[in-house]
């Protein structure tokens, strides 16, 4: 006959855990309440399975030791014979050397006549007087916090972690950080860049026109911006060429550059940046190139700290400035094609930082000129000085020439066509194709782009 086993708890738990601690998992995993789940935790030895095979029971040891049970099994060596004649299969006495057994805590199970059986003697086995516990089969479980694979259960077996509300609690803090990363973001884009406050959505909206560096402005008005810009610095040169006043253009330049950054200002803003890069346009090649870059940024879609999102413009105001552009440009260059000098009033208006550093290494080599040791020009020196109205450096070399003692003949280009005609048929055979007054004829040789004092002496003779 096939050995039996029984398994036997000691009272004792694995890892030295509280008995109370298991009251909740063992009571969910073997369906014990009251008396019963009691007495399997009262601490002492238990039988809790009499009589069973040896597979089952490791498995019902295993079962134990997963709740952290101390469980053994032992071996039944002997076997009860029941004679043929007994009427019924009493139940075998309770096993005392291991200690009670868990059976008597159930109801008592109903008594069963045992069949006649054929042959005169048969070995009839014991009734199951002790009831086995119910024990179901669980999932597998991986705790989360040693990683310990085990049956379904509410406490590890080797951590002694809560694993249920360990689980509940994690998801629940992922939540709130989750909704915690929703809000933030939800603020990040309805908070202006910078920190700071945004504008109220309802103040007035900066424009084309204006002398405020507050507000924002979109790309096409900010193109808009950039051609007007160019207009006024094309309308006083111009004026500058008409009036034969090259001081008008610096005007005019000045006038263009604010306008111009306060433009560029405005961009920024639109697209939540300070208004202080715009001083990048001072810069050379990085100034132009950034001015470039921000006709393709697009603006903020919704009011920030610089103001309400600026209205849409239409492409009437870039046809208007487009045209005004073209018109102007064209009335230009009719004017300085006329007549050389105006081309010449032209180049010293558009160039007229050049021009006034250029005047004054003239004043210094004038200077340097006059405090040479006196020299006794030849009588027989011809000069002619090309000049026109307003040329500072025309009325320099008059007043060189006149400190000097030495006598030339004045050529005014802008009230005697005549001298514009001979001086530009002077311009075209000398070949540089330059003009900038004065120009100076001497003794047969031209001068031409402002010649200063030093090229001058040394075309003149002396005697």
């Amino acid at each position: 006959m096939e050995q039996q086993y029984r398994v036997v708890i000691s009272g004792r738990t694995i890892g030295g855990r509280l008995l109370g601690e298991l009251r909740e998992d063992v009571s969910r995993a073997f369906k014990l309440q009251g008396e019963q789940l009691e007495r399997m935790l009262s601490g002492r030895p238990l039988v809790v399975s009499r009589r069973s095979s040896r597979a089952a029971a490791e498995k019902l040891q295993a079962r134990l030791q997963a709740l952290s049970l101390e469980a053994r099994i032992e071996a039944i060596s002997d076997v009860v014979a029941i004679p043929t004649t007994a009427p019924a299969a009493a139940p075998l006495p309770a096993e005392r050397a291991s200690g009670e057994e868990l059976f008597a805590l159930n109801a008592p199970a109903a008594v069963v006549p045992p069949p006649v059986p054929p042959a005169p003697r048969t070995e009839v086995p014991a009734p199951m007087a002790s009831v086995k516990l119910a024990l179901s089969e669980a999932d597998e479980l991986v705790c989360p916090k040693c990683g310990e694979a085990q049956p379904k259960r509410t406490l590890c077996r080797k951590c002694g972690l809560d694993m249920p509300r360990f689980l509940a609690a994690r998801a629940a803090a992922e939540d709130e950080a989750r909704e915690e990363r929703e809000a933030s973001l939800a603020a990040q884009r309805e908070a202006p860049r910078g920190g700071r406050t945004p504008a109220d959505p309802g103040e007035r909206q900066a424009g084309l026109f204006g002398i405020s560096f507050s507000g924002r402005l979109g790309r096409l008005d900010y193109l808009v911006g950039s051609l007007l810009s160019t207009i006024v610095w094309l309308f006083f040169v111009l004026l500058a060429v008409k009036a034969g006043k090259p001081g008008i253009a610096g005007l005019g330049i000045l006038i263009s550059v604010i306008y111009g950054v306060r433009c560029i200002a405005l961009r920024l803003h639109d697209s939540g940046r300070t208004g202080w890069l715009s001083l990048v346009i001072l810069v050379p090649v990085l100034g132009a190139v950034m001015t470039l870059i921000l006709l393709f940024i697009p603006g903020d879609d919704e009011a920030n700290e610089h103001g309400p999102e600026p209205a849409a413009a239409s492409g009437g105001r870039l046809f208007i400035a487009a045209l005004a552009f073209v018109a102007i440009a064209n009335v230009g260059y009719r004017t300085i094609s006329q007549s050389p000098e105006k081309m010449a009033l032209f180049l010293q208006a558009v160039s007229l930082g050049q021009a006034t550093a250029e005047a004054d290494e003239n004043d210094a080599s004038d200077e340097s000129a006059m405090a040479e040791a006196p020299v006794e020009y030849a009588d027989d020196n011809t000069i002619d000085i090309y000049v026109m109205a307003g040329c500072a450096s025309c009325d320099q070399m008059r007043a060189w020439l006149h400190a000097k003692g030495l006598r030339h003949s004045v050529l005014a280009v802008d009230s005697d066509p005549q001298a514009a005609e001979r001086l530009r048929m002077l311009i075209a055979g000398d070949g540089e194709g330059r003009i900038m007054l004065p120009v100076l004829v001497i003794n047969g040789d031209v001068l031409p782009v402002n010649p200063d004092a030093e090229q001058v002496y040394r075309r003149l003779r002396r005697k």
